[in-house]
């Protein structure tokens, strides 16, 4: 079966599901397929992450593109309603709240005057300041920190669902088949192959495919610097339900925890010796060898807690700055890319999905610059590097 289309996107994650619904909200006038292999998003690096949105970045790229992103997110359930139902993310403004002591104290002060110059509403807090915030918090050994009140964190899943359904009100197609080939003439991609042999065709087709991105590049002949990287998280009971709301809280460790509904606490760290790879399973004696000490020093009544469960998610990880690789590939005529977000696929999702429309339909970027995330930088070496990576 040959199927023709105008637009073939390759992931339907919250990244390629955005860059269709922008695509169609922003008049395309031609038809859009997203391909999609796991319907029920079990492995969706969407549905597993932490779902904040920050605007505090050490790089003017990323800050413009969270604070579209904010915008979005901030009018998200009623902007995505379908036949008068509204979308369920449920955008939690409480706050990002990065925790500093003497050695990353001068980054947090040097990037809090790039973002307040950009018109990022973020303060500096003084240790008093930050017990203030968190009652709970043992501020030793900080010298302050870093806290934008307008930020927070969404349910994933349901912002994920949001755009999906959205962008099929509006046309867009979605295919649960497994894509096996990209084809091209010459330099110019013409089409895709799914797994059922099934044959697409379009003059356009978007790598969105998160941490398969590479794979994905391989088919159309592309080498992409994206690898797949385990990231673990948990939801504990603590020992004490506090009786106010958590900010998304990063200590200087890189260890994060947020309130879940019911004020449960979600955590979780990185960890630097991580082997990509498509590896899902969770590693219990993780928290509690390395995360629940960190948790207990920071936040003493943590020192009693119950584990309700885990999981992990896969970072699509750019190896080379940990920064997206955006817009036209250089070499191949009709392939796009929106790859590489390390972490941050959630939050820039909605300035991607409007630039990358903009890019197809117009030529160029007109909301919001993504050049500077663009391709070209693989092959000058003129990276972007990001000094705000969780």
């Amino acid at each position: 079966m040959t199927s023709c289309f105008d637009i073939l996107i390759v992931g339907g994650g919250i990244m390629g599901s955005s860059i269709a619904y922008n695509l169609m909200n922003d008049d395309f006038d031609g038809t859009v397929a997203v391909f999609e292999k796991d319907p029920t998003y079990e492995f969706s690096t969407t549905a597993l992450s932490a779902g904040g949105i920050r605007r505090q970045f050490s790089t003017e790229v990323n800050i413009h593109i969270s604070q579209y992103g904010l915008g979005v997110y901030e009018n998200f359930d009623e902007t995505m309603a379908v036949n008068g139902e509204r979308a369920h993310a449920e955008f939690k403004q409480r706050g990002y709240l990065f925790l500093a002591d003497e050695k990353n104290g001068p980054l947090i002060r040097k990037h809090h005057e790039l973002q307040t110059r950009l018109g990022v509403d973020v303060g500096l807090l003084t240790p008093t300041e930050i017990h203030e915030v968190i009652p709970h918090m043992n501020t030793e050994g900080l010298v302050g920190g870093s806290f934008s009140p307008c930020d927070g964190y969404l349910d994933p899943y349901g912002a994920l669902q949001g755009y999906v359904r959205k962008a099929k009100s509006l046309g867009v197609t979605y295919v649960h088949e497994e894509v096996t080939r990209i084809l091209r003439e010459g330099n110019h991609i013409t089409g895709l192959v799914t797994r059922p042999g099934n044959a697409y065709t379009a003059p356009v087709v978007v790598d969105a495919a998160g941490p398969w991105a590479s794979e994905v590049g391989r088919m159309a002949g592309v080498d992409l610097p994206v690898d797949p990287v385990r990231r673990m998280a948990y939801v504990f009971q603590p020992g004490e339900i506090f009786d106010y709301d958590l900010p998304l809280t990063v200590d200087v460790t890189g260890l994060y925890f947020r309130h879940e509904t019911g004020r449960i606490v979600m955590t979780g760290q990185a960890t630097p010796d991580e082997p990509p790879g498509f590896n899902f399973q969770v590693d219990r004696s993780f928290f509690h060898e390395k995360l629940w000490p960190g948790l207990a020093h920071r936040v003493p009544v943590f020192d009693r807690l119950k584990l309700i469960r885990g999981w992990s998610g896969l970072y699509a990880v750019n190896r080379l700055d940990s920064n997206a690789l955006l817009g036209r590939h250089p070499e191949v005529a009709g392939l796009y890319m929106a790859v590489g977000f390390s972490g941050h696929g959630f939050q820039q999702a909605p300035a991607v999905g409007k630039g990358i429309s903009e890019l197809v339909r117009l030529g160029r970027y007109e909301t919001v610059d993504l050049s500077p995330l663009g391709y070209e930088r693989v092959l000058t070496g003129r990276l972007v590097i990001e000094e705000e990576v969780v």
